[in-house]
């Protein structure tokens, strides 16, 4: 049965949000090759927050959400925040970063996908979660 958006078929009930999360546990987080694509949109959707969280700390590391379309290389997406969040300060507290304002950027369409990018030095990199707050749009 195909996926049907609440956002067309519900419309009395308000806003119907919604949360995915990650876990990349353990040590997975120091390795580059573990960011990846997460969730794909299966309907119209608008990313309203991320906070990610972490049990150890990077040396200098970032990453950022982003929107890679179908047949686009991840890397080659939309970065979805207005810049990156660090993975280097404090352990156990949650690092919220800011979504864009620019509907275009922050909206998904069906068979969009999320994905992490990473930068900087991961090492030490421990247990990170992120969860991505989003909404259906008709």
């Amino acid at each position: 049965m195909p996926f049907r958006n609440p956002a067309l078929f519900d419309q009395e009930s308000g806003v119907k949000s919604f949360t995915v999360s990650v876990l990349l546990s353990g040590t997975a987080p120091a390795t580059a090759s573990q960011y990846e694509r997460f969730w794909t949109a299966p309907a119209k959707c608008v990313v309203d927050s991320f906070v990610l969280t972490y049990s150890v700390a990077s040396s200098s590391g970032t990453v950022q959400l982003e929107k890679v379309p179908s047949a686009t290389a991840q890397g080659s997406g939309t970065n979805i925040l207005t810049g990156t969040v660090s993975t280097s300060s404090t352990a156990n507290t949650n690092n919220s970063g800011t979504i864009s304002t620019t509907a275009a950027t922050a909206e998904l369409a069906s068979g969009d996908s999320l994905a992490l990018v990473n930068a900087g030095t991961l090492t030490s990199l421990t247990d990170l979660q992120v969860t991505v707050g989003l909404h259906w749009i008709p």
